[in-house]
């Protein structure tokens, strides 16, 4: 009997079923060459493999993979060997001639995965289980789900011990509706195996023989495949051939009840528009019963407005092709029009020609109006946005104006202290030069002219005691005068230097108060601009002058100290300290008078007070930077006092 294309009897060749299959794989496989003598045994076996394999609803490079992964399992080569042509692009895989093939490393790769068992198959039911079922689409090419169902699929197909865990973990993944097109997938797989091994005539085609010659590591994968041992596991299911229709009988019955019962409509129609079927789902969906809608035209259900989509979807069928997911509008019985997501399949007659279409026809109006709750919301929360935008910007706005009327008043404020300071310096000044100068004069003249009369009155021993008490008198107040005129204004401060003046006025202050005072500054320390010096020295006064007044502090501690451009100074006691009350105000609310005071005259050199204190005694620290020297300016003389 002829097995291949060059033996084939040119009736064969020629026949119509002969080019219909040419037509659909791009080849003619010896698998359909077989018994000539029956045909309608091979019309049978072809209309089997169009309804359970080509036409299966399934991807096609998802059908093809796992085609070549059940032949592993057939002792006799030549399915796998066949599909594994299909899928390197010796023919179409699953008859799609849009199907993606594969390269010859991928279909190794595919072959060489063992069948996972045991911890294996766990493993991979585990990862069905966290995942959420059923699937919305069919896994990626290569991916771990792939590999999980091609697992799954194996088992349910060699009836193993794991097959019914198997079963259900692909009724979970798959969906109830893919999970019996899978079955009529493997049942047709089986039956392919089957017929290859009851004709052992069967030969390799010469093209796979030519990939074979020249693939050596696919060749290996093909013919010594260890899977092929697994067949042992299922020998008795090859001899249950008989049986299959029977069972495919079952599963086109189960199909057709999931048909009938499935909440979502399925509705055939000729090319002609006319209804054929209309399930349960359809009554419920459009209103209309099976028998007031089948043999009338689709129209029945299509608004107005929407007849063009019939003519295009026709056109589309007629060529073969499918359409997924397509979303539009139909009416039902009470003229209510609604949201749908169609699929619409071509409807093929025993010879391969398209008879008409099934449509599967799903209510999306819930998810209509969800994405118009969506859309609305987003763009009322887009005005609101907006809006919030407008007002945070006004107010943004408003507050830099305010926070610019804040510094400008600020920096008025500042200046103001700044002239305030001055004009006290200068009046300090001032009424140190009048007592200095003036009461001073004043003085000298008066204590000259008591010395005169103590020496005029020699002979009055009364009127020389009082002279000379009235000069003593005169010498004390001169002092005091004097003293009081370099607080006010030290002019040593300027003739000298800073380290001099304080030096003066430690000693003075500790002979008046009895405060032990130790003062460390360096000998070498550099004259500072005019202003900086006597803010140094108004900031140590005023820190003594508090610790005398206040502290109950026996001693204290200055150290000024000079690094470079940077100034620091430190005034410590060992008093009493102050109450944590008290400094939280200082630090929160400026303090009093000589605080605030210091504070605007550290400000002038971006200098900062800090202010330590606990029940071990007060700690004051000041930072300054001295950016330049400069020139003494005038000075007057205090030589005279």
């Amino acid at each position: 009997m002829p097995t291949n294309a060059s033996s084939a009897s040119p009736i064969a060749a020629k026949s119509s079923l002969a080019r219909r299959v040419e037509d659909r794989f791009g080849v003619l496989p010896n698998f359909f060459r077989l018994s000539p003598e029956i045909p309608e045994i091979t019309e049978k076996l072809w209309a089997f493999a169009e309804a359970a394999y080509l036409d299966s609803p399934l991807p096609s490079l998802f059908k093809e993979r796992l085609f070549v992964q059940l032949s592993r399992f057939c002792a006799v080569r030549y399915c796998i060997a066949r599909h594994v042509g299909f899928l390197i692009g010796l023919g179409r895989p699953s008859g799609d001639q849009k199907a993606q093939v594969q390269q010859v490393e991928d279909v190794v790769r595919l072959l060489q995965r063992p069948l996972p068992r045991g911890r294996q198959l766990d493993l991979r039911l585990s990862l069905c289980e966290s995942c959420p079922s059923p699937l919305v689409d069919i896994p990626a090419v290569d991916s771990q789900m792939e590999e999980a169902l091609f697992t799954f699929a194996s088992h349910v197909f060699l009836q193993t011990e794991d097959a019914q865990r198997s079963l259900d973990a692909l009724k979970r993944t798959l969906g109830p509706m893919r999970c019996q097109h899978l079955l009529v997938f493997l049942l047709f797989v089986r039956a392919a195996h089957y017929w290859t091994k009851v004709h052992p005539e069967l030969e390799l085609e010469e093209d796979i023989n030519e990939l074979l010659r020249t693939q050596e590591a696919l060749a290996t994968c093909i013919l010594n495949d260890p899977e092929t041992a697994t067949e042992a596991a299922a020998a008795s299911l090859l001899e249950e051939l008989p049986g299959l229709r029977q069972k495919a009988d079952k599963a086109i019955s189960l199909l057709a009840a999931i048909v009938d019962f499935s909440d979502d409509a399925i509705i055939s129609k000729n090319l002609e528009g006319i209804i054929t079927s209309w399930n349960k789902g359809a009554e419920k969906l459009f209103g209309y019963t099976a028998e007031e809608a089948i043999g009338q035209h689709i129209s029945l259900v299509i608004p107005h407005s929407r007849r063009d989509e019939e003519i295009a979807i026709i056109d589309l069928i007629r060529r073969g092709e499918r359409i997924e997911h397509f979303d539009t509008v139909r009416v039902r019985k009470d003229g209510t029009e609604f949201d749908i997501s169609l699929t619409i399949s071509p409807i093929k007659d025993a010879t391969g020609k398209v008879v008409g279409a099934s449509k599967i026809a799903h209510d999306i109006t819930e998810r209509k109006d969800t994405e118009r709750a969506l859309r609305e919301s987003e763009e009322r929360s887009r005005a609101l946005a907006d809006a919030l935008d407008m007002q945070v910007q006004f107010r943004t706005q408003e507050l830099q104006r305010r926070n610019a009327d804040i510094l400008q008043q600020t920096l008025q404020l500042q200046d103001l202290s700044q002239r305030l300071l001055q004009a006290q310096d200068e009046e300090r000044r001032r009424i140190a030069r009048e007592l200095h100068d003036s009461v001073g004069q004043n003085l000298a003249a008066l204590k000259i002219t008591f010395s005169q009369l103590a020496k005029e009155g020699k002979s009055n021993p009364t009127v020389v005691r009082h002279a000379e008490d009235a000069r003593q008198l005169i010498e004390n107040l001169t002092q005091e005068i004097r003293t009081t005129s370099y607080l006010l204004h030290p002019p040593m401060l300027e003739e000298i230097g800073l380290s001099a003046a304080l030096s003066w006025y430690v000693e003075g202050l500790s002979q008046r108060s009895g405060l032990a005072i130790q003062l460390a500054i360096s000998d070498d320390f550099k004259r500072l601009p005019d202003d900086m010096e006597l803010v140094i020295f108004r900031f140590v006064q005023e820190c003594l002058t508090n610790i005398h007044r206040h502290s109950g502090s026996k001693t204290a501690i200055i150290r000024i100290a000079r690094e470079g451009e940077s100034i620091s100074l430190e005034v410590q006691d060992r008093g009493k300290g102050i109450s944590p009350e008290r400094l939280a105000e200082i630090r929160f609310h400026g303090g009093g008078v000589g605080i605030r005071g210091m504070r605007e005259r550290l400000r002038q050199f971006n200098g900062e007070l800090i202010i330590d204190s606990n029940a071990l005694g007060t700690k004051i620290r000041a930072k300054l930077l001295a950016h330049r020297s400069q020139p003494t300016g005038q000075r007057y003389n205090s030589t005279t006092a």
